[in-house]
């Protein structure tokens, strides 16, 4: 199964292009421009790079957040396209969730955060079972 993920959810966003559990292509969207300006160009790059057309992808991901608002618009109005246009379904990735899975066999709690701005941050705990 081939998945086309976006994260558009902070600052640094990234795209990446799986087959089952390969990483095929990805790309980091970086603070210098917005989501806006670089995304597809970024899609289209990684697309290229991994000899992939978009009716190959037979999955789009997209992280929903918490995060910057216009980001997540941003993310999901193309993936919503691109599923629009392909019909392929989509799923969504909570962004602190997502972060979490870098730990999957932490004994411990794991507590998540992300820049909320203004001083504040958003945060979640997960255990693992």
């Amino acid at each position: 199964m081939k998945i086309l993920a976006i994260d558009t959810s902070t600052m640094l966003g990234g795209i990446a292009i799986m087959d089952e559990s390969l990483l095929i292509a990805e790309s980091r969207l970086n603070v210098r421009s917005t989501h806006s300006e670089r995304l597809v160009t970024e899609i289209e790059h990684c697309l290229k790079q991994s000899g992939i057309k978009i009716s190959d992808i037979d999955l789009f991901a997209v992280a929903t957040g918490p995060g910057s608002f216009t980001g997540l618009r941003i993310g999901l109005s193309t993936v919503k396209g691109f599923s629009y246009a392909t019909g392929k379904p989509i799923v969504s990735v909570p962004t602190l969730e997502a972060l979490a899975w870098n730990f999957p066999y932490s004994k411990y709690p794991v507590c998540t955060m992300l820049d909320a701005r203004k001083k504040e941050v958003y945060a979640a705990l997960f255990r693992w079972e």
